[in-house]
């Protein structure tokens, strides 16, 4: 277990938060992939871990040369410390740890529930600036505009890119201006932005989303065993 300190918070909403850690011992960082997780410890005043949870790294590996962020939601022990962390605190950090990578596949679906972006947000990153060739789709289902933690900047990534395809749901909130999807995602809601279904799928989020985009899946077809791979948060 290392020690690292919190450098930026940005909270987005009363109960979402962005947060930077950098090393706290003057070493540099730890290596890792898109899609990985590592644990944080709160800490004792003899330096002793007393808690520890494990959180999905949400930046991508070319960003993270002296510091790594997490996607933060306020719902236990744990995400309610780093939610109130001023700069400079310490927590301890292990790993990186985890399996969960993006398929080979030329063509990837992801589908995301609130704060289960996060591993998201680093793969889909990595793989524009690295596999140009890849084409992406993101499904990203929130109750409200502010539960989509990094809606501006995959606004902005579907723009720059081509091979990126972003599709941003609210199932709550139904705001006059806004461009994306509405209501509960859908086996017709899906057609919509894929023709072809031989392609690999990733999903993290609550149970019963996830139940519900594998349901859709194999009603058209998809082997779940075999091209859906998922996380829970």
């Amino acid at each position: 277990m290392r020690k690292f300190k919190v450098t930026k918070k940005d909270c987005v909403t009363e109960d979402l938060c962005r947060v930077w850690m950098a090393p706290a011992d003057g070493e540099g960082m730890f290596d890792f992939k898109p899609g990985q997780f590592v644990m944080i410890h709160e800490m004792n005043e003899e330096g002793q871990s007393v808690y520890v949870r494990s959180y999905s790294i949400a930046s991508a590996p070319y960003e993270s040369s002296e510091d790594f962020e997490l996607g933060v939601k306020a719902q236990g022990r744990m995400s309610n410390l780093l939610f109130g962390a001023k700069s400079g605190d310490v927590f301890g950090v292990q790993g990186p740890y985890g399996m969960f990578k993006m398929s080979e596949d030329e063509k990837v679906v992801f589908f995301a529930g609130g704060v289960g972006i996060t591993p998201f947000r680093s793969m889909i990153r990595n793989a524009l600036r690295v596999e140009s060739q890849k084409r992406l789709t993101l499904f990203y289902s929130g109750r409200t505009r502010n539960d989509l933690l990094y809606n501006t900047e995959f606004v902005s990534l579907a723009n720059e890119y081509d091979n990126f395809t972003y599709v941003p749901i609210l199932t709550r909130e139904d705001p006059p201006e806004w461009k994306g999807e509405k209501g509960r995602l859908s086996r017709d809601m899906v057609g919509k932005y894929v023709e072809d279904f031989d392609a690999g799928y990733l999903m993290c989020g609550p149970v019963e989303m996830m139940d519900h985009v594998k349901e859709i899946l194999e009603q058209n077809g998809v082997d779940v065993k075999i091209r859906l791979r998922a996380e829970r948060y």
